[in-house]
């Protein structure tokens, strides 16, 4: 290959990369929670898409993250194999789980209950453990597999894996882009004394046909 046809196909490359970036699901995500308004949770209007940032504050119920087995009000949990196909290879998810439970989210300014219902999240993997050649998952990995109708073998050897996973744990800062709107607040303290109307709070939701995002990703928070 010539001087010109390979510095043709490098700038191919660097397009076909920037373009894939630009338009893949994390860019799309990251650039919609940055261009909304950011405020703080006592100033949310009713009726209105805000981005607030804060941190997790857990309600009753709590979650367990499958892996690390961290306390989180949401987790995502991945595991990926490594297919060959002749001198290269790519990672190929086999296993997707998550769940979350609806939390607090508080600033100085006060708190708003998020409603998972309709949540889209965007985490940061900060759990990852792999197993392949001469490196068995452990029982807990296997059990994990097998819940999903997996196992971390071959017919002779093991599969090359990665399991990753995501939570939001109690006290780590979010961002959440959600629709606000105020409900009767059930906890009987919220209103203080001397406080005559029925105490009200933030609830932040997927807007009528959309979803809610978040994420702990530093460069959002």
């Amino acid at each position: 290959m010539g001087a010109l046809p390979f510095i043709v196909f490098l700038v191919f490359l660097a397009v076909f990369a920037t373009y894939s970036y630009w338009f893949s699901e994390a860019a799309k995500f990251r650039r919609t929670i940055r261009a909304a308004q950011k405020m703080a949770i006592a100033q949310a209007v009713e009726g209105q898409l805000i981005r607030v940032s804060g941190t997790i504050q857990p309600l009753e119920t709590v979650l367990t993250a499958p892996l690390s087995k961290k306390p989180c009000v949401f987790f995502e949990t991945t595991v990926e194999e490594y297919k060959s196909s002749g001198k290269s290879g790519k990672w190929v998810e086999i296993i997707r789980e998550t769940n979350a439970c609806d939390f607090f989210i508080r600033d100085e300014t006060g708190r708003a209950l998020v409603n998972t219902s309709n949540m889209r999240v965007l985490p940061v993997k900060d759990h990852e453990q792999t197993s392949g050649t001469l490196n068995d998952a452990s029982p807990e990995l296997e059990g994990f597999l097998a819940k999903h109708g997996h196992k971390s073998t071959g017919w002779i050897f093991n599969k090359n894996l990665r399991y990753r996973e995501g939570v939001f744990s109690p006290g780590e800062r979010i961002a959440v882009l959600g629709f606000a709107r105020r409900e009767q607040d059930p906890d009987p303290m919220a209103a203080g004394s001397g406080y005559r109307d029925a105490p009200k709070r933030i609830v932040l939701e997927a807007p009528p046909n959309g979803e809610l995002l978040a994420s702990d990703e530093s460069e959002l928070v």
